[in-house]
């Protein structure tokens, strides 16, 4: 890409250009100079306080609930 009259003999893992042996960087399997350095991850933004509370209520009321239909349910079947 960078020296058209040489032979390409590499590809970058990073971009997919091809690349020449003085272009190569086999440590990385990158370009040496525009796909050198590692890329910056932006950082997950995490839940926030009330999110994971009002999960934990709802996960709660839904258990209560399950527990409540099973037992009005054993209580009905208990009759007949």
């Amino acid at each position: 890409m960078n020296h058209p009259d040489r032979q390409a003999v590499h590809q970058c893992a990073r971009c997919g250009k091809p690349l020449c042996e003085e272009c190569y960087d086999s440590d990385l399997g990158r370009c040496r100079e525009n796909c050198a350095e590692p890329l910056v991850k932006p950082q997950p933004k995490g839940r926030s306080a009330a999110f994971r509370a009002i999960v934990a209520i709802l996960a709660i009321i839904g258990a209560l609930t399950v527990l409540l239909a099973a037992i009005c349910g054993a209580y009905i079947f208990s009759l007949s």
